[in-house]
């Protein structure tokens, strides 16, 4: 795994179902914000810019492996590194912590492809290709 980039959350009201835990979709908003800005921050990738060039990133396969509940105003990380996932797809791995002790609360695989609609064919952008390379 190559380097991986945190953001950290605290457990909303909004996000507590009945059981009185985080609701599971949540999970995929904590992951999806976090990706967004390890695309942005470190890759320094623009959704915009890339729409604009006819670049669309996509995600087409989520798995989520839950480990403990987050419940009402916990404080908790979610990380985000990414690698590559054979020759058209890259790899986002992601793990959700507590801040207080570091202990696991769940585990995402996420796959990512860029779609190039000009030419209506899978790429991967140079800002992710020269990240994932091997150095």
């Amino acid at each position: 795994m190559i380097m991986s980039f945190k953001v950290e959350f605290e457990v909303r009201d909004n996000e507590i179902d009945i059981q009185g835990v985080v609701n599971n979709a949540n999970y995929f908003i904590y992951f999806a914000h976090t990706r967004h800005k390890f695309l942005e921050k470190i890759l320094k990738i623009n959704f915009i810019e890339m729409a604009k060039a006819n670049h669309n990133l996509f995600l087409i396969s989520s798995n989520i492996e839950f480990k403990k509940a987050l419940l009402p105003n916990q404080k908790f990380y979610v990380t985000c590194s990414i690698a590559p996932e054979g020759k058209i797809r890259f790899a986002f791995e992601q793990e959700i912590r507590l801040c207080s002790d570091d202990s696991l609360i769940a585990k995402g695989l996420n796959i990512g492809v860029c779609m190039d609609g000009n030419r209506n064919r899978p790429i991967i952008p140079e800002a992710i290709a020269s990240y994932i390379k091997p150095h």
